[in-house]
Parts: C-alpha cells; sequence; structure tokens
C-alpha cells in the first residue's frame, strides 16, 4: 500500500502530516514540547540551541511513541520549531510570575525631591536617601526634600518612592523592567534608582497610591 509500512504489527501511513492530528492529540503534544523546552531550560540556563532542540525532540517523540500517536518525526520537528518563540514566551510569563510572588515592595516614608546641584558640599550623604549622579554634564541628587541644599541649580519636588526588599542578586533579570512595565500600562510614570542591594521606584505623589495598589494586583506583595 503507497505512503503506508508495518511498524510493530500496524499498518501505518508514513506521509501523515502534523495538521491531520486530532486537537487532542495535537494539545498533548504541545505540552510534551513545552515542559521538554521548560526542562532543558532550566537545566542549560538559556535559551536552547541545536544540540538542546535535538533533546527536547527525542523526550517529545518519547511521549508520542508511548501514547501511540503515529506522526513521522519530521513532521514533529517542523512543527516544533514553529512554535519555539511561543514556548521561549509562554517560559518567560510563567518565570515572571513566580518571581512576582517573591517580590516584597516596601514603601519608604519620605517626600523626595530630584534635583540638580553645584557640589556635593552642602549635603549630608550619610542621611538616608540621598542618591548622587555624577557625569561629564552634571551633578544629580536625590534627596528629602527637607534637606535639599541650597547650592541647587533645578529641582522637582513631590516624589514617593518604594524599594524591593531584600538583596538582588546581579544575577536575577528583569525584576526593574517588568514593575516599569506593569506602571507604564497604568500611566505611572517612574524615576529608577539601581544600589546595591536593591531598586528604589520612585513616582510623583499623586500616583503614589494608584502605583502601589496597581502592583499588588499584579501579584507583588506590599510590605506594610
Amino acid at each position: 500500500m503507497k505512503n503506508h509500512e508495518w511498524i510493530d504489527g500496524k499498518i501505518l501511513q508514513t506521509n501523515k502530516k502534523y495538521s491531520h492530528l486530532k486537537q487532542k492529540q495535537k494539545d498533548k503534544i504541545y505540552e510534551w514540547m513545552y515542559a521538554a523546552f521548560k526542562d532543558v531550560f532550566q537545566q542549560n540556563g538559556r535559551f536552547p540551541g541545536q544540540k538542546q532542540d535535538e533533546i527536547i525532540l527525542d523526550k517529545v517523540m518519547d511521549n508520542i511513541r508511548a501514547a501511540e500517536i503515529w506522526i513521522p518525526e519530521y513532521e514533529a520537528e517542523k512543527h516544533y520549531k514553529g512554535i519555539k518563540s511561543k514556548l521561549n514566551k509562554r517560559y518567560k510569563r510563567e518565570c515572571a510570575r513566580e518571581q512576582s510572588v517573591s517580590v516584597v515592595i516596601e514603601p519608604i516614608d519620605a517626600l523626595l525631591t530630584v534635583c540638580k546641584v553645584e557640589d556635593y558640599s552642602q549635603i549630608d550623604l550619610s542621611e538616608p536617601f540621598c542618591f548622587t549622579g555624577a557625569t561629564d554634564e552634571e551633578l544629580s541628587l536625590v534627596c528629602p526634600t527637607d534637606i535639599v541644599p541650597e547650592n541647587t541649580t533645578d529641582r522637582d519636588d513631590g516624589w514617593r518612592a518604594f524599594r524591593i526588599v531584600g538583596t538582588l542578586d546581579f544575577g536575577l533579570i528583569g525584576i526593574l523592567a517588568r514593575i516599569s512595565k506593569i506602571l507604564a500600562s497604568s500611566e505611572i510614570g517612574i524615576f529608577a534608582i539601581s544600589t546595591y542591594n536593591t531598586d528604589y521606584i520612585l513616582t510623583k505623589e499623586d500616583n503614589y497610591e494608584k502605583a502601589l495598589n496597581v502592583l499588588k494586583s499584579s501579584g507583588y506583595a506590599i510590605k506594610e
């Protein structure tokens, strides 16, 4: 019989395409592909390359054969390559959700000012919540509004801040970016400052409570 052959005592169609499968079979294969993709990604700590793709497909084909779903391996490989970016996006979404649950936001009880100064001689940099930034163009300063120095050349008052609790590992990726994206989607602008330990996020005072509520609704814990 053309395009058929005996395999393990069964007549199987050798030119069967992925599109010929039932939807339940497609759903199973998708979940197997995602589980194998996630497992390999976590083991290697990076996006799977060609060698890792072979490992993923071997795992998937083992599941396909065990479930007695007949489909040529080249069809499974073709489908996997077509949805690889989709699998990656799902993995990143899940990582983001898991990470947001473990992140605790702590409100800072201080009214802050963002400004430029002639020099730092009039500010006690040992005071809490004083942040400096010296470049070839400016000397910037963020500090509590009640201790802004007289040699300020430009200033913007009315800022509040919150920080991510704990000491962040330098290998962590995207925590600040995700918070920024969540707030931007609610039209809340931020001024971000990163220190050795953690990240501080400033918003205007009139958006501060809204920002905390938005983050809380997105899965972040707000420290009382």
